[in-house]
């Protein structure tokens, strides 16, 4: 297992397949329950879609799938979402974000065939080539948590 290294180099060893092909990523954000505070908000937007956007960029691809289930917990709005992405070759990723803990956390674990990357995401910020396509993912996560229904894509 590899762990400590960054977000770029934990892409570069997914690239080389250092340890395989990728079966799997989770995603565990907790934001600290002050840190969305407008009634207004949402989960997916406000949290999730940072997640997707990583997910994407560490993957160089877009699901197929989506499915998303959200709820309120602490606020009048969605407070927290777990979010499943299905790609093709059936690699998925699984984002579980919340703004009802206290603790801020964002860890990130890569699963592959023969080796695990575990990577923090806290603080870590990047140049996504994909947004068009991480926006219409986070729409689309929002209105499957909202209709409780898998909705399936097809981005380029």
């Amino acid at each position: 297992m590899e762990s400590s290294i960054s977000p770029t180099e934990a892409k570069e060893q997914l690239k080389s397949k250092k340890f395989g092909d990728p079966m799997r990523i989770e995603i565990l954000h907790d934001a600290e329950k002050t840190n969305i505070t407008d009634k207004d908000s949402n989960i997916v937007f406000d949290l999730a879609s940072e997640d997707i956007s990583n997910i994407v960029w560490l993957l160089d691809e877009t699901p197929q799938v989506v499915f998303a289930i959200s709820g309120k917990i602490n606020h009048e709005f969605d407070d927290f979402v777990t979010i499943l992405l299905g790609f093709k070759n059936n690699k998925t990723a699984i984002i579980s974000s919340n703004c009802v803990t206290s603790d801020k956390k964002r860890s990130c674990n890569v699963i592959c065939t023969d080796g695990e990357i575990s990577l923090d995401f806290l603080g870590f910020s990047f140049e996504n080539n994909q947004k068009n396509n991480v926006q219409k993912i986070t729409e689309v996560a929002f209105l499957s948590s909202q209709k409780g229904i898998p909705i399936y894509l097809e981005l380029k």
